[in-house]
């Protein structure tokens, strides 16, 4: 009998990378702002809603915010997520960063681009890529593609 062995630590089942983002917007505008400034079409979905989000109402412990945006064929997906619902932000790796902009199915040196351009926005405080995230939380961050808004 052959024993297998997976290595799941490297995070290779995981296509996208974050950007975390400080700005003093509230989501809706920080997705306008993107959409006008940078050509993006950000739009709104479903909140997210962690497994610990579920148990308790929505007015006691309200979801996050997603806006979607999907480029012409092949090309990334993004996902801007608000991060300032209180008591806890979306991810414990993202804490002190009002957004998260999720970038699906792009080479690092395109995120790093979108770093450079975000910077540039007057909006924008300050924003970086996210590293060392826990599988934990990579995991809550994986969405199911939908075209539907709500």
């Amino acid at each position: 009998m052959v024993d297998v062995l997976l290595d799941i630590d490297d995070q290779s089942w995981c296509d996208f990378s974050l950007i975390g983002i400080v700005a003093q917007e509230p989501d809706y505008r920080m997705a306008w702002l993107l959409n006008t400034q940078l050509n993006m079409n950000f739009i709104r979905k479903a909140d997210l809603r962690p497994a610990g989000n579920i148990e308790t109402a929505a007015i006691d412990r309200p979801g996050y915010s997603v806006f979607y945006c999907r480029l012409p064929f092949q090309e990334p997906q993004f996902r801007l997520i608000g991060n300032k619902t209180l008591p806890q932000p979306c991810i414990k790796e993202s804490d002190g960063f009002d957004f998260i902009l999720q970038i699906s199915d792009a080479p690092s040196t395109f995120v790093e681009e979108w770093v450079k351009s975000l910077r540039k926005l007057p909006a924008i405080q300050w924003c970086g890529t996210l590293k060392n995230i826990s599988d934990k939380s990579m995991s809550l961050l994986i969405f199911e593609d939908h075209e539907d808004t709500t």
